[in-house]
């Protein structure tokens, strides 16, 4: 994405931005509530308009096939009457259309993403009577079952104990080395120097962007931060 600005009204979520994800790449964008991280994925992903067309795919792909997408837990209904099973297949939904039955294919696909998310067992559950760490492998197994080549996360880690996101990470991690460009939201510095090869530290517009060694720096962390104790929103 080149000079991408985005607005609600009045009110400016992100100024002038300029940042590429590759390929292969283990990326965390790391800023403040209110920074406009989750604004930057949502423009990505298309649920937010860029008329001037500053995010490009390379290499052909079309965004919506070459996407897959977890939002923030709590932006999701878990209510809804589906299993494990379902809300995994709904990955390969974009791939299918709305009015084909997945294949054998398919339906290994999704077979596979759940066992590696560590949920099949759990493929005819409820999604309601997960706890928040089964939620998040599920959501990771709808991505996985995509296919995509650009992996988009928001704030994966919340809500889930040490040990769950030391697996997530590591997850992540394959699949970037798989050649896939992995996007991920995240709070937490740690992590994201111990497991990702791309920092991204933004606050509306971006701070610093590079390797955790050129971007980790006390002077870079105190400018993407300095604001979040001034009453900013939450995104």
């Amino acid at each position: 994405m080149e000079n991408l600005t985005v607005r609600y009204g009045h009110h400016t979520a992100l100024e002038d931005v300029t940042v590429r994800f590759d390929a292969g790449q283990f990326s965390a964008i790391i800023g403040p509530n209110g920074a406009g991280k989750s604004t930057l994925l949502k423009t990505m992903v298309g649920l937010l308009p860029d008329p001037d067309h500053n995010v490009r795919f390379d290499e052909g792909h079309e965004a919506k096939n070459c996407i897959a997408y977890v939002p923030q837990q709590q932006t999701l209904d878990w209510a809804f009457p589906v299993t494990v099973w379902d809300v995994a297949m709904m990955g390969r939904t974009g791939r299918l259309g709305w009015l084909h039955w997945p294949s054998k294919k398919d339906r290994e696909i999704v077979a596979s993403a759940l066992k590696e998310t560590g949920v099949y067992e759990l493929r005819n559950r409820h999604i309601g009577a997960l706890s928040g760490g089964q939620r998040q492998r599920v959501l990771l197994a709808r991505m996985l079952a995509r296919r995509g080549h650009l992996l988009l996360l928001d704030e994966p880690l919340t809500g889930v104990d040490a040990h769950t996101q030391e697996q997530l990470m590591a997850l992540l991690r394959r699949e970037a080395d798989k050649g896939r460009a992995v996007v991920m939201v995240t709070h937490d510095l740690e992590q994201a120097r111990n497991w990702c090869d791309h920092l991204v530290l933004i606050n509306k517009r971006v701070i610093a962007d590079g390797t955790p060694q050129q971007v980790y720096t006390p002077h870079n962390i105190e400018a993407t931060f300095s604001s979040s104790f001034l009453g900013v929103g939450h995104e």
